[in-house]
């Protein structure tokens, strides 16, 4: 019969940012967008829709449909729709690599904090590793 040895604590951790050359940091406002287009804004009602954001010059980079872009529009406590995201090219969309809000003309920081691991992650729900549930903070960007 084989006897379990403990060998310390196991660490969990979130897998680092692409490098930063490869990424686009990009100032705008989140648009919805018609199913199917990279660029064609639609009212934001109903059914979920495809998301966008555009900047002040009118460019439309679109997001992947994931948790990440969802929680851009599901967090309450956000409270706008002026962000600025870090963004990384996959395929015909955009991937959000990091995730700020403008509030009062500051740039601010959002994200989700697991006290008992010292986890941080960009998107709402349970802990990767102990499951418990992360909780929601935010400060000014530095």
């Amino acid at each position: 019969m084989l006897t379990p040895i403990f060998l310390g604590k196991v660490l969990c951790a979130e897998p680092g940012p692409p490098s930063s050359a490869d990424n686009l940091v990009v100032r705008g406002t989140l648009v919805c967008l018609e199913k199917g287009s990279d660029s064609k804004e639609v009212p934001c009602l109903g059914e979920r829709k495809s998301m966008g954001l555009r900047t002040a010059t009118g460019q439309v980079y679109p997001l992947n449909d994931d948790k990440s872009t969802s929680t851009l529009l599901e967090e309450k406590r956000l409270r706008t729709r002026e962000f600025q995201l870090t963004l990384k090219k996959s395929g015909a969309s955009y991937e959000i690599v990091k995730s700020q809000f403008f509030r009062d003309g500051k740039l601010y920081d959002f994200y989700y904090f697991c006290d008992v691991c010292n986890i941080t992650t960009h998107t709402p729900g349970l802990c990767m590793c102990c499951r418990q549930e992360t909780e929601y903070h935010e400060k000014l960007a530095d």
